[in-house]
């Protein structure tokens, strides 16, 4: 790469791999499109023991920059919680991502070669924005983090906790308005939270999530008549997927096998709770965690559910369901964010008359064939990887 090539110094909270959550694999084809034509440095806190990681992001042409913070301790974290409190900041999804380390480690590699960009991945990089004041910065927001905090404290039964949730939800919009104040472009995931950033004062592009269509490609559109597996995927440590397949299994699957007795609920994702586990004593389901490959059940399947009620951002699930040719049957909140049109693309509808939509789409597959078939030339068009790539490129390029 020539000298010519733009400087862009990057921060994000965790190494983005394996590519296994929607965080990682954002932050892993962005950064990859813009190391294709800048020089791109990830500055990024592990905890000591990140080789496979970071080999695994150089072989795909990231220049990663390891700091190790060590592991998490509940003591230590206990005392940076309250430390935020006590300053003012929010802990969740900002200053619990502070690390002195990270900091020193950014400020060393600017006098190393002073960056064109300074890109800040997530909310919780702006804690640093601090260290180069002079150098345009542009910040990712992967989501609406405040909204993402005040739904969860909306699905908290216990009071103290949701009353935490709420309080940190007002302190991460404060630091949203600030972000916006002091970022030169900001990348936003949906035309909704462009127009909220706008109203905040910020300059936001879209630059939408995406997937890799050509991994989908053999797929076939649509499933044959008679299938019934409901597929739900989804990091059950998260509280609204956890919410979400609780309400699929005790409340959905008994109307649904009432009708369709062989119906299956396959639930996918890593951190099952003990009450997401216990749902395998359901009749029709069968909690299946972390698998090595989410491609064969898809393949399986006959739809993707996506009965969220919290949440934020756009859904990578459903982004690779479109793409896998399998039809969805979501809420509003759950397809929140996409480009996309109830009864053209996929069915949408809400807890009450959730059963009545799946029920729907597993008795006509040749509605289902079409759905699947326009929602996976829409992800074609707008949400391929390359796609977006291009789209975070350019908002550099113009920044530049």
């Amino acid at each position: 790469m020539t000298r010519t090539a733009r400087s862009i110094l990057a921060v994000t909270s965790e190494l983005p791999w394996p590519l296994n959550t929607g965080g990682h694999l954002r932050t892993f084809h962005v950064l990859r499109a813009l190391s294709r034509s800048n020089r791109v440095r990830l500055v990024v806190p592990t905890d000591g023991s990140p080789t496979i990681a970071v080999d695994a992001l150089r072989d795909h042409g990231l220049e990663v920059v390891p700091v190790s913070v060590g592991a998490r301790v509940r003591r230590r974290e206990a005392w940076r919680a309250a430390s935020a409190a006590v300053a003012g900041q929010p802990y969740v999804f900002y200053r619990r991502h502070h690390w002195d380390a990270v900091q020193a480690e950014l400020e060393r590699q600017a006098m190393l070669e002073t960056p064109d960009v300074f890109y800040l991945d997530h909310l919780d990089s702006f804690v640093y924005r601090g260290l180069l004041p002079g150098t345009p910065a542009v910040i990712d927001l992967h989501n609406v983090y405040s909204t993402l905090a005040d739904r969860a404290a909306a699905e908290q039964r216990f009071w103290p906790l949701r009353m935490y949730l709420k309080r940190e939800a007002r302190l991460l919009h404060q630091r949203e308005r600030r972000a916006m104040r002091q970022s030169a472009a900001v990348l936003a995931t949906s035309d909704e939270d462009i127009r909220l950033f706008a109203s905040l004062g910020g300059r936001a592009v879209l630059v939408p999530n995406g997937v890799d269509c050509s991994a989908y490609a053999d797929l076939p559109t649509g499933r044959a008549a008679g299938m019934a597996n409901i597929l739900y995927v989804g990091a059950m440590s998260w509280s609204p997927n956890a919410s979400a397949v609780v309400f699929l299994a005790r409340e959905v699957m008994p109307k649904v096998r009432a009708v369709i007795p062989h119906a299956r609920l396959r639930i996918v994702g890593r951190g099952a709770t003990e009450e997401v586990k216990a749902l395998a004593r359901c009749p029709g389901v069968d909690v299946l965690g972390e698998v090595a490959a989410v491609q064969p059940h898809l393949n399986e399947s006959a739809l993707l559910a996506v009965p969220l009620e919290a949440g934020g951002g756009t859904r990578l699930k459903i982004l690779e369901a479109f793409a896998a040719g399998l039809p969805v049957v979501s809420t509003a909140v759950g397809c929140e964010g996409l480009r996309v049109t109830h009864g053209e693309h996929l069915l949408t509808a809400e807890r009450p008359a959730f059963a009545d939509a799946v029920i729907q789409a597993l008795s006509d597959a040749t509605s289902g064939a079409r759905l699947a078939a326009n929602a996976r030339v829409r992800v074609r068009e707008l949400y391929d990887w390359t796609i977006v790539g291009a789209a975070a490129c350019d908002a550099v390029a113009r920044l530049c």
